[in-house]
């Protein structure tokens, strides 16, 4: 019986020592320090991913997991799993604790989330990225950068580039443009939400005229955290429209998604909870009653009248969050990279891809700390009943304040004192919130920003390239209800394919034989069209000005806002239409009327007044309006925005909800002949289909035999190897196998007994420590 659990305990032992030698960096820097100096012209950087487990303790190859007991983080012996061990300070920064739950996550550089890549505009970085990973294929995607002459690292798989494959590295080299608060994240298939993101900042060259100095400058990463299913799994029961097994597959408790105040679809899984910066808290009975308490918040120091900038970065799978800081106003300055004339509000909602930048002015002589708190817009199920929006929390702390944990609540709005939420992606919030809603086209754009973009307009007598795209789900019978077994996720009915190889890197003519075309007879009204939708401006000559139209007209129940991005550019969002809206509940009443669609799913649609054609819109802010490269669709209504030709490539514009981008919810643009895209570097690599004929494979085998022959003529009987028989190789192996067993196991013994002195005996298994419900908490 000893010899059992000594053999037990010992298994675990070997199999934390040797499955996961990850770095020991853990705990996310999240203070604005540039990596470089202004004059240096190149900035460089290498990012090792590997697999790393949330709640374990790494040092020098050996791994242990992290328990709370009697409200204290310690961690398990290694040599005996009943025994515990205190964690030093500095231990406890090293460990990745998100909320509490063990789960295994791709880490970069140790970090989670990955670390900040800061640098000046105008510098060229180097980022060496290597696969260290057994079964993972992924890009890295450079959220916000334009890569002009550079298309191939934009980072979209099978889009500019082949993905890194285990055991590969890839070298990213481009010069960072434009300036602001961006990230990167992983571009194949749902890997950024299990750790492939982190920020990724570019200082002006001279700080910004009339803003006050700012004490510190910090960095916000916000996502929501699902218990212990993989993004990639969540992502399949979307794809699979299994939305009511999100939570338990057995179906114990079936989910059905979550909406927000105005009826949109909101909680496409169930919400378990949501990070800041790699650190949060699970909320099972309200917010005020985390489950594991002692886990730590992210903490911003700040000191007594001075301002701060906070730059706040979405990396979220699928939730919005609403960003505020009790008993603090915010003063909105940019947004996406690009300045903004300052606006002040109690809260900002932030929508995945999204980035913006803050200014808090701390109180003068404070006595307290306060919460910093994100909320998702979750606000009733699909039967109309309330709930209380999911939630997230981080520390203000202030310098000698008393106390260490905050009790501060969210902002009161009342009727005499309302507050005002920015980039609301409804008309307004139901009327006894006292909410004033701000929509993203309200904001303004710096003069220095529309001095170096300039908003794109036409002279009189000159046309406009002018396209309609509805984000909606798409079914092959245009079945009304929700869900639907065939309801895919597409964009003007078309659900997004891959081609068989990356467009921007198979240089010429030969990309568009990779392309899994869009052909009109599989793609008309009542079907349901799989391809590589390409929205083809080659023939529009390049410095054009083009004007999308991104719609959400979709009636089923369920459907929900999306969240726009375009790579390669940033566009001027020139008006944001809104459904009609009952002002006492705030529920949606009727969608948009001033777009005629042309048929049941609106893949087909125009300007329901002729005269708004060619540019003639009426609302439209041609003076300032703010630039975005991501960009929230409400559903029902509508976003106007324009761009100019002037990156010629292949670009990918799609939506930022994974599951939706995973479903089909995308297209490429192609702007510009392939001649005037720019070449990509010698020996970039390639990927693609490949086939071969049975004649060829027939040549093979003739010269194959002429081979055979010259091998059976030199093997006479003189240079014949002597031969072995398989019964005598397996009774060598069984005894070399069972003396290694044995000098194993007097070892470990010897050293539980005579150098340790703690007892080997265990009943606690290496499955039982993942199986065990009540550890999956971190919790005995």
């Amino acid at each position: 019986m000893k010899v059992k659990h000594v053999f037990v305990d010992s298994c675990y032992f070997l199999i934390v020592l040797l499955e996961f030698l990850a770095s020991v960096h853990g705990e996310f820097n999240h203070k604005v320090v540039p990596a470089c100096g202004k004059n240096a012209e190149v900035c460089k950087f290498e990012f090792d991913i590997r697999y790393k487990f949330t709640m374990v303790h790494y040092s020098n190859g050996i791994s242990t997991p992290v328990v709370i007991r009697n409200g204290t983080m310690v961690k398990r012996s290694v040599f005996n799993s009943r025994e515990f061990a205190p964690l030093t300070p500095e231990e406890l920064q090293e460990i990745l604790t998100v909320d509490g739950t063990y789960k295994l996550i791709y880490s970069i550089n140790g970090e989670f989330p990955g670390p900040a890549i800061v640098v000046y505009e105008g510098q060229t970085i180097e980022v060496l990225v290597r696969n260290h990973l057994s079964n993972e294929v992924f890009t890295i995607h450079w959220h916000g950068m334009h890569q002009r002459n550079t298309p191939w690292m934009d980072g979209a798989s099978m889009i500019s580039q082949c993905p890194i494959g285990p055991g590969q590295s890839f070298l990213y080299r481009y010069k960072v443009d434009p300036r602001g608060t961006h990230w990167y994240h992983s571009h194949q298939g749902s890997l950024r939400g299990d750790g492939l993101a982190g920020p990724l900042i570019v200082l002006p060259r001279e700080e910004r005229a009339h803003l006050p100095t700012v004490e510190e400058d910090f960095i916000v990463v916000i996502q929501e955290w699902s218990r212990n299913k993989s993004s990639i799994e969540n992502s399949e029961i979307h794809y699979w429209n299994m939305h009511v097994y999100a939570d338990d597959f057995t179906c114990t408790s079936c989910y059905e998604v979550t909406h927000t105040f105005d009826g949109t679809g909101m909680g496409m899984e169930p919400f378990h909870s949501a990070l800041i910066n790699g650190k949060g808290h699970h909320y099972p009975n309200g917010e005020n009653n985390p489950l594991n308490p002692e886990l730590p918040l992210e903490t911003f120091r700040v000191k007594p009248n001075r301002h701060y900038r906070f730059r706040i970065i979405n990396i979220a799978m699928y939730y919005s969050f609403r960003f505020s800081i009790d008993e603090h106003s915010l003063v909105i300055i940019s947004t996406d990279g690009n300045d903004v004339e300052p606006e002040s509000a109690q809260s900002v909602i932030v929508s995945s891809g999204e980035r913006y930048d803050v200014l808090v002015k701390t109180k003068e002589n404070p006595k307290k700390n306060y919460y910093i708190r994100g909320e998702n817009m979750e606000s009733k199920t699909k039967h109309e009943e309330p709930i209380s929006p999911g939630v997230v929390k981080a520390v203000l702390q202030y310098e000698n304040a008393q106390g260490k944990e905050p009790t501060t609540k969210a902002h009161n709005c009342t009727e005499d004192n309302k507050c005002k939420v920015i980039n609301c992606p409804n008309r307004q919030y139901p009327e006894d919130a006292n909410i004033e809603c701000m929509s993203i086209s309200e904001l303004r754009s710096t003069q220095e920003v529309i001095g170096k973009h300039p908003v794109p307009t036409t002279t009189k007598g000159q046309s406009m390239r002018e396209d309609f795209l509805n984000f909606h789900f798409t079914s092959a019978d245009y079945a009304q209800t929700y869900p639907d077994p065939l309801l895919k996720a597409s964009i003007n009915g078309h659900v997004f394919t891959f081609p068989s190889c990356p467009l921007q890197s198979t240089y010429g003519p030969q990309a568009d034989t990779c392309i899994n075309e869009c052909k009109p007879e599989e793609c008309a009204r009542g079907t349901q069209c799989r391809c590589s939708h390409i929205l083809n401006y080659e023939d529009t000559p390049l410095g054009s000005a083009v004007q999308l139209v991104f719609l959400n007209i979709d009636s089923r129940r369920g459907a929900t806002d999306h969240p726009i991005h375009m790579h390669g550019h940033s566009f001027h969002v020139l008006k944001i239409a809104f459904p009609d809206v009952n002002i006492t509940t705030g529920l949606v009443t009727n969608f948009t009327q001033d777009i005629q669609c042309l048929d049941v799913e609106c893949r087909y649609s125009l300007w329901a007044n002729e005269d708004w054609a060619n540019g003639n819109i009426p609302g439209l802010n041609l003076d300032n309006p703010p630039l975005k490269d991501t960009v929230v669709v409400p559903r029902g209504g509508y976003v106007v925005i324009r761009f100019y030709l002037q990156n010629p490539g292949f670009w990918y514009l799609h939506c930022h909800m994974d599951a939706h981008l995973v479903e089909g919810m995308a297209l490429v643009i192609k702007e510009g002949h392939h001649n005037q895209h720019p070449k990509p570097p010698k020996g970039f690599p390639t990927c693609g289909d490949f086939t071969w004929s049975l004649d060829e494979f027939k040549d093979i085998g003739k010269n194959s035999k002429g081979l055979l022959g010259l091998t059976q003529i030199s093997m006479d009987d003189d240079n014949k190897p002597e031969e072995t028989h398989p019964r005598e190789v397996m009774i060598v192996l069984a005894l070399t196998a069972l003396l290694g067993t044995s000098v194993f196991m007097i070892c470990v013994f010897l050293t539980c007994k005579y150098i340790v002195k703690k007892p080997c005996l265990s009943s606690y298994t290496y499955s039982t420590f993942y199986n065990d419900k009540a550890n999956s908490y971190g919790s005995t």
